[in-house]
């Protein structure tokens, strides 16, 4: 990044100093969380719309900073293929949340919190 910054300004007569700052922490899913997320997930959506192994990837997202305060999961829902409604990425100006998705986002906490929390006697 270093490297590209410094070669851009140049190639303008501009000058930089670049400094790179980790602003997030990982976001690391709790291992004692993840088969229950994922029984859930699979409960409402189907097996064949659950991805459990997801490829690491750096994204900037801060849910990383709660789940070294209180275990958890953080969960890809789907808000839509590229060209479809939801379909935008977040944070971008164009994004627009994927309404028809609301339900299905209720229906898995609510089947996660069933699985997760002891029975009633």
């Amino acid at each position: 990044m270093r490297e590209v910054s410094e070669s851009v300004c140049r190639a303008h007569g501009a000058e930089c100093v670049f400094e790179y700052t980790h602003e997030f922490a990982p976001t690391v899913n709790s291992p004692e969380h993840v088969d229950v997320a994922l029984r859930a997930a699979t409960n409402i959506a189907g097996a064949e719309s659950v991805d459990g192994n997801v490829q690491p990837m750096m994204i900037s997202e801060d849910f990383g900073a709660f789940l070294q305060v209180v275990p958890g999961n953080f969960i890809f829902i789907g808000n839509g293929e590229a060209r479809e409604n939801g379909g935008i990425p977040l944070h971008n100006a164009g994004y627009d949340f994927n309404d028809d998705i609301l339900q299905t986002g209720a229906r898995y906490f609510a089947e996660l919190a069933r699985l997760a929390l002891p029975a009633s006697r």
